[in-house]
């Protein structure tokens, strides 16, 4: 079907879908968001609907699947699950009052690695998207979980890749396209891997992009320097691709924090899955691992971070002697303890809640749980008076 003989809607999909086309376009038409083509037949195939066709005013027809809106978040999480991207295209203006075609725009695309939904994932682990360059023996790792708005550099030796990918453990990894180098850090990894051009990449636009980004005049206050120039990149290029996939930016991301060679030891996934830190050699749960025994987690943000601390141990004394102060605090004071855990028992996930009310993704629902865990935090700070301070307690 040429171009002339589609119909104005069919003109208005093509542009839309010229500008995603490496993801399946979820298209608004009414109470059902409509697929064509090939991203049809691919929907077809993977979640199983009926393949129907639609005469659009050429001398073929063209293949289309739909879905209804109200059921449209069951069929995205299954599509994200097996690795396709899925872009939402919403109309965004009353069609009563349009004239002519209806507006349409993406206002988001869904990937593994870059989801608000609960339903795409884990309450106990994060969800990191990272952005990874590798030059000659050194590593830049960029890692942000748009879900929580954290956003971490990490750099290091290229030896020492994959100890950070797995601790990371990202959904989806960005490289420069047809970097080999990179690519091979990958090897092994369960991850969607996603191309982007080597410009993209250069620090100098990254510096002059986060800076904008974060409001600030200079990245030094973010203690990153000239020699922090890859992971720089790194960052630059995760920034851009997060703005692509949310039109509506990303206010909630927090400001980067850097982390060097030194501090934590690297455990690369061999190591990892032979002590069983976090996943038994049996299968994919933690009945039996290091975290199973120790996690006591009241709240999934606790959950999240005790999994980070599990992965990457320290090694300088002071930092070891520091936590290892704060936990001997809370288990000399036994009732502060328990007042601690009785004050977050019924917290919600704050910071996933806060971050698709930063990103206008929140739910009636989800402002109301924010609100009802923001509620307890009097009874909270009130547990943490009631303990000398010790350790990483001086400074909460």
């Amino acid at each position: 079907m040429s171009r002339d003989q589609a119909t104005p809607l069919m003109q208005q999909y093509r542009e839309i879908k010229a500008r995603h086309p490496h993801a399946i376009l979820f298209f608004r038409m009414g109470d059902f968001y409509e697929m064509f083509f090939e991203d049809a037949e691919t929907a077809a195939r993977v979640l199983g609907l009926t393949l129907t066709s639609r005469n659009n005013g050429g001398a073929a027809e063209v293949p289309l699947a739909g879905v209804p809106v109200k059921a449209a978040g069951e069929y995205v999480r299954r599509l994200v699950q097996q690795g396709f991207r899925v872009a939402i295209c919403e109309q965004v203006e009353d069609p009563k009052l349009a004239k002519g075609i209806v507006k349409r725009e993406v206002i988001e695309t869904v990937t593994p690695g870059a989801a608000y939904s609960d339903d795409l994932l884990d309450g106990t682990r994060n969800n990191f998207l990272c952005a990874v360059r590798v030059d000659g023996k050194h590593l830049g790792v960029a890692a942000a979980d748009l879900s929580t708005g954290e956003f971490r550099l990490v750099r290091g030796t290229r030896d020492d890749a994959n100890a950070v990918l797995c601790r990371l453990t990202p959904r989806e990894v960005l490289v420069v396209a047809g970097d080999v180098a990179s690519q091979d850090t990958l090897r092994g990894l369960d991850v969607l891997l996603t191309e982007r051009d080597a410009w993209e990449f250069d620090a100098g636009l990254a510096s002059d992009a986060l800076a904008q980004h974060f409001r600030v005049q200079s990245l030094e206050g973010f203690g990153i320097g000239a020699e922090d120039a890859m992971v720089l990149g790194a960052a630059g290029a995760l920034l851009r691709y997060l703005r692509e996939l949310q039109p509506g930016g990303v206010p909630h991301l927090a400001r980067p924090t850097i982390e060097r060679p030194g501090g934590t030891m690297p455990l690369d996934e061999m190591t990892r899955r032979n002590l069983e830190l976090v996943e038994s050699m049996r299968g994919g749960d933690t009945a039996g691992t290091l975290l199973g025994v120790l996690d006591r987690t009241q709240t999934p943000m606790g959950a999240r971070l005790l999994r980070q601390w599990i992965l990457a141990p320290l090694t300088e004394r002071e930092a070891i002697d520091a936590r290892l102060d704060a936990v001997g605090a809370w288990v000399t004071e036994t009732t502060a303890r328990t007042a601690l855990r009785e004050a977050l028992d019924g917290v919600r996930d704050v910071e996933r809640l806060s971050g698709r009310t930063a990103a206008g993704r929140a739910t009636p629902r989800d402002v109301r749980a924010l609100g009802d865990s923001l509620c307890r935090l009097p009874a909270v700070h009130a547990a943490l008076a009631r303990v000398h301070p010790a350790g990483l307690l001086v400074t909460v």
